[in-house]
């Protein structure tokens, strides 16, 4: 399997600022096919964005480069494309467009402005098998059309977007988009906005991972602005004002099918399938019942793990397998990613999801050293913004380079984590531990009891022997009796 080498990255190789005004039309959308930029003259027309928020492109230029044969309709109102064989057809203003005979529902629609032919460049470079991505730093437009290097396969984006303390990823492989969680209620707006530019339609697929607000908080606003065909959740339920709005929105919503987990695989058409790893139900923590999931796209595996606990990783080691990438359960919290799970899965690269300055003190120190040991290189997007992820499904890339160390547990402002233990005991790692205490309660534990597994991180004291403990003033629980 070959996963080490440099990623099928798609960015602008030229800049506009090399040619003339005399022939460039300027214009605040960049278009670029195949690492090649496509230049507009004002004969041309200038790309724009509509009122539906897609990006429309002069017909001609923009098809000529993409290296179509090019016709106009004039009985029909309808712009033709020809490429290989394939024969697309765009009516102006009509919500679809034809592919060899074939009707496509589209959520905009082609027209003409200044006498000339605009048409939706997503839908229409997607219908000829293109793989069509908006990058909002060089509000740049990226094609790529495959080539013999990479045997056509399409782009896959998998974004870990940045809400804070909470988590949110969304996949878009052409025209099937998948969004899991959608962060706090308050991150409901930023989802829905990100996602919009690769929405083809309906969002095929949405999941909430488990009851918390910091994963299905923000969907409520996704499930209200966007028609969605299904939506998957833990199969729990819970009195808190989060998950009875998302469940409400969920349970009734129009066309859409809602149910609890289970194992499933979707295809996702192009080699891909989304897979639900079934984990169990009925445990009383959320975080236990996580909905888990992974990407399978040919040579290339992401898992994703809510807010997975340790107990439940260990009962189900034999459902997960060696992968590529890995959404760290739970912000990086001790309660998660044991060692045995990474054992098994052995990351290459490993994605945190946590809030700067956090009150909980994620990630934990234990788990970024448990990572960088596996040889993973760990990103987190409390130093990165949003993660994106792009792969062909032979080969990945990420738009980071930040990678963390363990001075990042906690993820201060200044790079070094402070607070997480008493000074006496700060020498003292997990590795080396015998005991866990609870600066909170004051009370400590062996490191198999259940309730020791649940301490906040911020709260975690270790101890190498009985007698530091209590000199500190910890007292031994009455469960575990330490």
């Amino acid at each position: 399997m070959f996963k080490k080498s440099t990623a099928y990255v798609i960015i602008l190789a030229f800049l506009f600022s090399i040619f003339s005004a005399e022939n460039v039309y300027a214009s605040g959308i960049n278009i670029s096919i195949d690492n090649r930029p496509v230049y507009f003259t004002p004969d041309s027309g200038e790309p724009f964005v509509d009122q539906t928020n897609r990006t429309q492109v002069p017909f001609r230029s923009t098809m000529e480069s993409f290296g179509c044969v090019v016709s106009w309709d004039g009985d029909h109102q309808t712009a033709v494309a020809e490429k290989d064989g394939t024969v697309v057809e765009v009516p102006i203003g009509e919500p679809y467009i034809i592919k060899d005979g074939q009707q496509i529902a589209n959520d905009t629609s082609a027209l003409i402005k200044e006498n000339r032919t605009y048409l939706p460049i997503r839908s229409v470079l997607e219908a000829f098998g293109a793989s069509v991505n908006w990058d909002s730093d060089s509000q740049s437009v990226l094609v790529a059309t495959g080539s013999p290097d990479d045997a056509g396969n399409a782009l896959m984006t998998v974004s870990f977007l940045d809400v804070g303390q909470a988590d949110s990823i969304f996949i878009d492989f052409g025209s099937y988009e998948i969004l899991i969680d959608g962060g706090n209620y308050s991150d409901g707006t930023f989802v829905s906005n990100y996602i919009k530019p690769y929405v083809d339609g309906d969002l095929d697929l949405m999941v909430g991972t488990h009851a918390h607000e910091d994963h299905i908080g923000g969907l409520t606003s996704v499930i209200n602005a966007y028609p969605v065909d299904r939506i998957i959740y833990s199969d729990e339920t819970s009195t808190t004002a989060s998950f009875q709005n998302f469940y409400n929105a969920a349970m009734y919503k129009q066309n859409c099918t809602f149910t609890g987990d289970n194992d499933m695989t979707f295809d996702m058409g192009g080699g891909a399938e989304f897979k639900i790893l079934e984990m169990g139900d009925g445990y009383t923590d959320p975080n236990e019942n996580s909905v888990v999931s992974m990407i399978d796209y040919k040579d290339i595996e992401v898992l994703l793990t809510g807010d997975l606990e340790t107990t439940v990783e260990k009962n189900n080691l034999s459902k997960f397998i060696d992968i590529d990438v890995l959404k760290v359960g739970h912000h990086g919290s001790r309660t998660s990613t044991s060692q045995a799970f990474l054992d098994v899965v052995k990351p290459e690269v490993s994605v945190i999801s946590a809030g700067l300055d956090n009150k909980y003190l994620l990630p934990n120190a234990d788990v970024i050293t448990r990572l960088l040991s596996m040889n993973s290189a760990v990103y987190g997007t409390f130093r990165s913004g949003t993660i994106v992820m792009t792969t062909d499904g032979s080969r990945y890339s990420f738009n980071t380079d930040v990678r963390l160390t363990s001075g990042d547990a906690g993820a201060t402002s200044t790079g070094s984590p402070t607070g997480i233990q008493t000074q006496q005991s700060a020498a003292v790692s997990e590795s080396e531990a015998v005991y866990v205490g609870n600066s909170g309660t004051l009370k400590f534990h062996t490191l198999e009891c259940s309730a020791g597994s649940k301490i906040a991180d911020r709260n975690v004291v270790y101890f190498k022997n009985r007698e530091d403990a209590i000199n500190q003033g910890y007292v031994p629980c009455k469960l575990c009796n330490p």
